[in-house]
């Protein structure tokens, strides 16, 4: 009798699971219409000559900080008010939560198209953790995560972007 109540358990946790897993078809084709809409965005033809082309690459020199503008892009804040939007092959579900890329495959210098990397907090740098305080060891990061091209973008389109977002 017990291992029958076990098994039954067992199997309406499973089915719970599973449809809490699920994405509904309405909140599917919200987010297929939002992904059309950042694709239309970044689709907007620049002069090359301002803006720069689609990069595969860019030198640590040629930005000064980044942010997650989603799970999917990151932003990339070069000088002179270079702006570029990174989509990542997949989502990264740690990315809006960290502060560090830790860049696994890194081309010297340069993060690249393909380049693998994890993501992590500043004050879990190895000598300084919260609770429960352990000192040493390595970076606590997140999944892996793979970087796409640096397209270049202009401030409008940042801003259209954000607030495409922001609607879903």
């Amino acid at each position: 009798m017990r291992a029958i109540k076990k098994t039954l358990y067992l199997a309406s946790a499973a089915v719970l699971l599973c449809a809490s897993c699920a994405t509904s078809p309405d909140a599917d084709s919200r987010r297929q219409a939002m992904e059309a809409d950042i694709a239309e965005i970044l689709s907007a033809p620049l002069d090359p000559a301002e803006f720069g082309e689609t990069k595969r690459c860019l030198s640590e020199n040629e930005y000064r900080n980044f942010r997650a503008l989603d799970e999917r892009r990151i932003l990339f804040e070069g000088r002179r008010g270079k702006q570029w939007i990174n989509t990542l092959r997949q989502r990264c579900p740690d990315l809006r939560h960290g502060d560090v890329l830790v860049v696994r495959q890194f081309s010297g210098s340069r993060m690249c198209d393909a380049d693998r990397f994890q993501v992590a907090e500043w004050f879990d740098w190895p000598w300084y953790r919260r609770w429960p305080w352990r000192w040493g060891g390595s970076w606590t990061t997140g999944a892996t995560c793979s970087l796409g091209k640096f397209q270049p973008v202009t401030e409008a389109q940042v801003a259209e972007i954000e607030a495409v977002l922001k609607s879903r």
